[in-house]
């Protein structure tokens, strides 16, 4: 359950403070709505046709009749496809994604396998808790454990692991001697993640450690995310994937109010707890269910008051930023004593007022699965590129739209001017003859239209750029440099101004660009305009903006793609504002 070797090709942005209480719940709206406020606002009228870790694998798809066209996963460079405006790769040329028709065959597979898994899920009470062997088909969860630094997030995931048997005793004796070896014995579990010397060093997860193990109704891919201040950016990059989430808060005496404390804002001001931070992000990146756990009570006797007083705090604030009470389930557990992880818990102080509440994977139980996007084109941004134990040169991410079977034909986006084939395929660790939206995917391709095991060559790992995109080669993605979002301004030391520089990030896209143009303020709940073409943003305010990029990246309209719909604007260690796009003009 080691964590895979991997090249994490992008860092996605982190968030500053809470938004307004409806700002970034107020996310979303449909097309007829975007229009109309796109309208109001008095936007340009360009059009666009696209509607609007395990780790993921890094994919880009090739450019129709683009020379030259190739990039490294280094983060050279690359042409822009709006170069070649006779490109299938053109915004304005390529096919609109409600043209898409799934090919008969990939359509029969992908029905049989959705009545597979409907059928496992209405009998999911017969089927093995933790079992990978009972022949039932189980639904995907990208599940992302966030939290304050030192909440005990590695701690409690590596000792699940080990309650669930994924670790073996000659690991676990060798963590605990590692780490006492380098006088971090308190830090054994966390080591089952942590695996790279910077984290074993500082005490602290620096990159999404990824791995994988199935509960009674879903094959989990777990990611854990840094609590750091210093790494929001990869944490980011980990809750972009996921469908639900652990919010790790530390029981602690003084641990939750450091996490939760506000900061001092202003322009030379520090950022509030990752606490705030964190639960803003996930629900701004699309996370809507989320189960908390109150960690480290056995420092405190384990109290029931303790719990409830950090429950009372921190509900209203969820709340606010967009969260449902419906949604959040709430939990303590300890990780290193291994309380409530995966049964009751023992500690009789525990015991005693935790009698019918979920333990931590009933938790994740009682989740509800995503909904698979099937009926539409192919997209799987590329967060991996490794080489297997055969030698192949394997692409890994989550599928966000379509599906896959060995034989099907791809392209990258941005990628080299040929189309390439699946060679082979696998999900959750395991072959696989298809792979759907949602699952977490590795994929081996070969050039030209070589399917299955033969014909064609390997794809070149430096054909792959940070932030490409698998696509379906007759409904590509497209590079844009110019696209409109709708924003919440978070919260930032300086009100924000017409050609502000930001790191953009959006799946496992980062680039440079600026704010071109501030449309409108709009009315959080119903989007109405507010007011056309303000002077600045200030906290708290939901708007429409105008974006530029340096270079061109992947971008949906998130109508079509919400996983690719999804923006953040990042400046100096804060995130300034988070948004979705409305409309991609060129």
């Amino acid at each position: 359950m080691m964590q895979q070797q991997r090249q994490q090709q992008q860092q996605t942005p982190g968030i500053g403070a809470e938004a307004a209480a409806d700002g970034v719940a107020a996310l979303s709206l449909g097309p007829s709505e975007i229009a109309q406020v796109s309208s109001e606002a008095g936007a340009s009228p360009a059009s666009s046709h696209g509607a609007a870790r395990h780790h993921q694998h890094h994919h880009h798809a090739h450019g129709h009749e683009r020379a030259g066209a190739s990039v490294g996963s280094s983060g050279n460079s690359h042409s822009n496809a709006l170069e070649h405006p006779g490109g299938l790769h053109g915004l304005h040329t390529r096919r609109a994604v409600k043209e898409y028709v799934m090919e008969a065959d990939l359509e029969r597979e992908v029905e049989a396998a959705a009545v597979a898994e409907a059928a496992a899920s209405n009998n999911v009470d017969s089927i093995p808790s933790a079992s990978s062997s009972s022949g039932v088909p189980l639904s995907p969860l990208h599940l992302v454990v966030l939290g304050h630094v030192d909440a005990g997030k590695s701690s409690l995931m590596g000792r699940l692991l080990h309650e669930l048997g994924l670790v073996s005793a000659r690991d676990d004796h060798k963590f605990q001697r590692d780490a006492a070896a380098a006088g971090k014995g308190s830090f054994a579990w966390a080591w089952v993640l942590d695996e790279r010397p910077e984290e074993r060093e500082r005490g602290v997860t620096v990159d999404v450690a990824m791995t994988r193990f199935n509960t009674r109704r879903f094959a989990v891919t777990l990611l854990d995310a840094p609590g750091h201040r210093d790494f929001v950016p990869n944490m980011i990059a980990g809750a972009a994937q996921a469908d639900a989430a652990l919010l790790l808060v530390d029981g602690s005496p003084g641990g939750f109010e450091a996490g939760f404390s506000e900061g001092t804002g202003g322009l030379h001001g520090t950022p509030g707890g990752q606490t705030r931070e964190h639960a803003v992000l996930a629900r701004s990146l699309g996370i809507e269910q989320m189960a908390v756990v109150i960690s480290k009570l056995d420092t405190v006797g384990y109290d029931k008051a303790r719990f409830d007083t950090i429950r009372a705090a921190l509900l209203p604030y969820l709340k606010s930023v967009g969260f449902k009470e419906s949604s959040l389930q709430w939990l303590p557990a300890s990780g290193p004593l291994g309380e409530n992880l995966v049964g009751p818990p023992q500690d009789p102080n525990l015991a005693a007022w935790w009698t019918s509440g979920p333990h931590v994977v009933g938790a994740i139980d009682a989740f509800n699965p995503r909904e698979r996007a099937t009926s539409k084109p192919l997209r799987m941004p590329i967060t991996d590129v490794f080489k297997s134990k055969t030698g192949a040169i394997v692409l890994g991410g989550k599928v966000e739209g379509g599906a896959l079977k060995p034989g099907s034909k791809v392209v990258l986006v941005p990628g080299p001017s040929q189309p390439f084939s699946v060679r082979s395929l696998e999900a959750s660790g395991s072959p696989t003859h298809l792979v759907r939206a949602g699952d977490s995917v590795e994929v081996a391709l070969v050039a030209g239209h070589g399917g299955g095991a033969g014909g064609g060559g390997a794809i070149d790992p430096s054909n792959v750029a940070a932030g490409a995109v698998l696509c379906h080669p007759d409904f590509p993605a497209v590079l844009v440099t110019r696209f409109e979002l709708r924003v919440v301004v978070l919260d930032v030391p300086v009100p924000l101004l017409r050609g502000h520089v930001v790191t953009l990030h959006a799946h496992v896209a980062r680039e440079e660009g600026h704010i071109t143009a501030l449309l409108a303020t709009l009315d959080p709940r119903t989007g109405d305009v507010i007011k056309s073409r303000p002077r600045c943003l200030t906290k708290g305010q939901t708007a429409l903006v105008e974006v530029t990029a340096v270079r061109g990246l992947v971008l949906e309209e998130y109508a079509d793609y919400r996983a690719l719909g999804r923006v953040a604007l990042r400046e100096g260690g804060r995130t300034l504002a988070v948004g979705i796009v409305t409309r991609l003009l060129e």
